[in-house]
């Protein structure tokens, strides 16, 4: 049995994309790795477990310090150490975000790997902040902070190609493997309609678009509301829900001649978003950058036709089965969304493409080749 310590404290009380993905894994992990101990490290902020009914295989060690930022780099090998004195050794450490402590060597005598999600705050910090200042820190920070947690990893997990390609310009591409996102079977499964508030959204009179997000520039939700007013005007029966922390949009949606069809549910649990997923009419994902875009493979998962922005890695991941505009394009946008939601044979020959290319995508998948990475590193 190999003792792996998992550094999943991006799994906070803010639900976020790394987080989906922290939980995701670990769970694929346990499933396909009975035989390995998995020490799980988590933020304080969020003390619920992983599952109901843990396998004896999973300790979870929650600790203070957080993993995305400068107390990390100077103080998050405490984190790793508090952790490892109430039990043992790690014999491998994984970190799930791409910011390792700068003194994890010292504490760590046993490969590191890390997962890399993106360069967003590197390449994109205005995007991904909401002021001049904030950005430049951050950009300062992440130019930092970034390379050296690639350079003191022994492998380095990119989940998209165009990312591993960003990564290039830091360390070899020898050191470096490319494993993708999964989507959980639940997606591919049955779905009932939405209930509760939510109830009114089937509604076969006023099909529903449906976005997640947040407000932040780069996930480009303005592009989409201003699309969605376009569509509005010109006549077009229907609604747009936003999925995810959108409330500081509201100034644009009071403003837009929509906004009486326009939604914002705030952030949901997976079951809650698997209904409107399955209800909805159709999916767009108007990232200007991402690192993977895991709600676009979900919503594929349930069948839905996607309009998609056409940049990388998204144009990949949905191919064939999506149909793609330049991310500034309103009009655009408003144009392809009315197809979508008028031609009835369009709509379903997408969405039968949509779920057999997310069937490419399993969790199992991700945790094999994760598993594979570790095997490697141990022998």
């Amino acid at each position: 049995m190999t003792r792996i310590y998992l550094d999943a404290r991006t799994i906070t009380d803010e639900p976020t994309g790394v987080a989906r993905y922290s939980r995701s894994l670990i769970s694929a992990l346990l499933q396909e790795a009975p035989e390995h101990d998995f020490v799980v490290i988590r933020h304080r902020s969020n003390q619920q477990p992983l599952m109901d009914d843990p396998p004896p295989n999973l300790r979870e060690f929650p600790v203070g310090y957080p993993i995305d930022g400068l107390k990390n780099v100077l103080f998050g090998h405490r984190a790793v150490q508090a952790a490892i004195a109430r039990g043992k050794a790690p014999e491998l450490y994984h970190s799930l975000f791409h910011i390792l402590p700068h003194k994890i060597r010292d504490v760590v005598d046993a490969p590191v790997v890390t997962t890399l999600h993106d360069f967003v705050w590197l390449d994109h910090p205005d995007a991904s902040q909401p002021t001049y200042l904030k950005a430049r820190a951050i950009q300062a920070f992440a130019r930092a902070a970034i390379p050296s947690a690639l350079r003191a990893s022994d492998r380095v997990i990119a989940i998209s190609e165009p990312t591993r390609r960003r990564a290039r310009h830091f360390i070899d591409d020898d050191a470096m493997v490319t494993i993708s996102h999964g989507v959980d079977a639940s997606f591919f499964e049955p779905i009932g309609p939405p209930t509760g508030a939510f109830a009114e959204l089937v509604d076969s009179t006023r099909p529903t678009i449906c976005a997640v997000g947040n407000h932040k520039p780069y996930k480009n939700l303005g592009v989409l509301i201003e699309a969605f007013s376009r569509l509005i005007d010109a006549g077009v029966r229907a609604r747009l829900l936003l999925i995810g922390d959108c409330e500081r949009l509201g100034a644009q949606i009071d403003e837009s001649t929509a906004s009486e069809w326009i939604i914002l549910t705030g952030f949901v649990d997976d079951a809650v978003l698997r209904r409107l997923l399955g209800n909805a009419r159709v999916f767009v994902l108007p990232s200007k950058v991402e690192g993977f875009g895991l709600p676009l493979l979900e919503a594929m998962a349930t069948g839905l036709p996607s309009v998609v922005a056409d940049v990388e890695p998204m144009r990949s991941i949905a191919g064939e089965a999506g149909l793609f505009f330049p991310p500034d394009d309103a009009a655009g946008l408003a144009r392809l969304l009315q197809r979508v939601l008028e031609d009835d044979n369009l709509a379903d020959r997408l969405a039968a493409r949509s779920r057999r290319r997310a069937g490419q995508f399993r969790w199992a998948e991700t945790a094999r080749r994760t598993l594979d990475v570790y095997e490697e590193l141990l022998t």
